[in-house]
This record gives C-alpha cells, sequence and structure tokens, in this order.
C-alpha cells in the first residue's frame, strides 16, 4: 500500500528523440532526491530499455513471477497500473541485503514496450493510454515521473499528454540543442490537437548531463552549454556534472544519493530538484 497524498501529482516527463541523454539516470536520482525530500514518488518505466528498473533493483523485470509490468496494463484489458508498482529499492531485488526505499515507487518497465508503437497504432484514443492508466493512482502521489523512450513517437505522445511538465534531457552539443526543436514542436502539437483532453505540458526544463568539468575534457561540449544558456535562459537547469560514480551506481544498483552521498553528481540532481520548486517536507 502506498500513502495518501495530499494532492494530485505533478507528472513530469523526461523527453528525448535519442536513447543515451540521460533520460533514466535523472529519472531515478531526480526522484530518489524528491523521495528523500518526503514526497511520495512514482517513477514510470516507459522505456523498452528499462534501465530505470534496472537501477532501482530489478534487472530483469519481465522474468518477475506473477508481476505485471507496464506492458501488461498496456496490453491486457482490466490490469491496473497499481498492478505494476513495485517498492523501488537500493541493490538488486534478489539481493537479501537490498532495502525498500521510503517514499519511493516504481512502475515495472518491460523490453516488451519496444512493440507498444505497433499494438497503440490502430487503437481508437490511442494517445490517452498513459494518462487512463495514471489517472486511478494520481492520488496516492505527489510526484509521477516518466522515464520516456527515444522517440517522439505515440508512447512518448502519450507521456507528454499526460503531463504537467516536460524536461528535456540532452548532452551540451550542437546536435543535441538542434533536436530541442523537435522536442518543443512535438509539445506545441499535443497541446493544439488534445487541450480538450487536457493536454497542457510546457517544455519547463532543459537537464544538460554529463557536462565537462573543464574546458580540456571538451571544449565543444562546454560551448553547447553556453548556447544552451543562451537560447533557453531560465528554462536551463542546472546541469550534472560528469562522473564515474554515475554508471557505477546503475551497476551496483543504487541511486546516487546511496551510492555517493558526499558526491558532485548526488549534488547536481539536489540542485535540480531546488530548481524545479521542490523543498523538503517538515
Amino acid at each position: 500500500m502506498t500513502p495518501q497524498a495530499t494532492t494530485s501529482a505533478r507528472v513530469i516527463s523526461m523527453t528525448n528523440q535519442v536513447g543515451g541523454s540521460g533520460k533514466s539516470t535523472s529519472a531515478v536520482n531526480l526522484g530518489a532526491q524528491l523521495a528523500e525530500f518526503g514526497l511520495t514518488t512514482l517513477i514510470v518505466d516507459a522505456d523498452d530499455q528499462c534501465d530505470a528498473s534496472v537501477a532501482l533493483g530489478y534487472e530483469y523485470p519481465d522474468q518477475l513471477d506473477d508481476q505485471k509490468t507496464i506492458y501488461h496494463c498496456l496490453t491486457q484489458r482490466g490490469t491496473k497500473l497499481a498492478e505494476a508498482i513495485v517498492p523501488a529499492l537500493c541493490g538488486p531485488h534478489e539481493d537479501e541485503s537490498s532495502r525498500a526505499i521510503e517514499n519511493l515507487y516504481l512502475v515495472l518497465g518491460s523490453g516488451e514496450m519496444e512493440n507498444a508503437e505497433q499494438y497503440l497504432t490502430p487503437l481508437t484514443g490511442r494517445e490517452m493510454w498513459l494518462k487512463n492508466l495514471l489517472e486511478p493512482v494520481k492520488n496516492d502521489y505527489d510526484v509521477i515521473i516518466v522515464d520516456c523512450p527515444g522517440s517522439l513517437g505515440i508512447v512518448v505522445i502519450g507521456a507528454i499528454l499526460a503531463s504537467d511538465d516536460v524536461i528535456a534531457c540532452i548532452k551540451p552539443g550542437y546536435k543535441e540543442l538542434r533536436g530541442l526543436t523537435r522536442i518543443e514542436q512535438k509539445i506545441e502539437l499535443v497541446k493544439d490537437t488534445f487541450g480538450a483532453n487536457g493536454a497542457h505540458a510546457d517544455l519547463t526544463g532543459v537537464l544538460l548531463v554529463d557536462v565537462p568539468t573543464h574546458r580540456s575534457q571538451g571544449a565543444v561540449w562546454d560551448d553547447g552549454k553556453k548556447m544552451a544558456q543562451e537560447a533557453y535562459g531560465d528554462l536551463v537547469l542546472p546541469p550534472v556534472r560528469r562522473s564515474t560514480k554515475i554508471p557505477e551506481s546503475y551497476a551496483h544498483q543504487k541511486p546516487l544519493i546511496y551510492f555517493d552521498r558526499a558526491g558532485e553528481a548526488t549534488a547536481d540532481y539536489l540542485a535540480v530538484a531546488k530548481a524545479l520548486g521542490f523543498k523538503r517536507q517538515q
């Protein structure tokens, strides 16, 4: 059972049209930070790579006995999202030393989500898929973070439609910055097309990840960081610095705040949480 939140959850989608942009890392570590703040937080793993599920203790979510995943909720009539929600873990699921993370929950991902676009295409109201799934559980959480796949297809359109905020996760290069235009266009299209269905999300944050800490580590990327700030101003969130602790924490299946509490990247995600307006609960 999850504790009841006092209001309907704020829904945030982490997006980019390509993989490897830091969406899953950011979803997991921002979520863990918000849970540490005392906010009841749900991470929805909508990416067929299942990186958010792996990072939170569930390396093979499709192989868990009698456990539903997000794909079951999408494709099996009558399966509720609550059936796919599990406690987020600090450490591997099969490890006896692992423990549940207070206030943090996970909608298990599935490799079968690679078929989601094909499944959804012929359906009427297909863009409403995530909004409909989230509706029964929104009052149970303070924040819901959706880890989107690396595309701008139907799955992501559904995530945008269900969201209050969209955060674009990018690496600070010129090519990556150009891709932001497509994300903005998709958000506007969703609002124009589905405004009557409640679509209202805006691009409210640009999160630069894997940012070099010294110019010698990547002059082009440093220039890209400046370009992002010039183009998007206050939308640019505090950057997440390059750190070997990020892949190490993933390998150990622990969020940064539990793997490297005093580390630079951990501090960066704390700064991101604060920049988004979240505060530690009294």
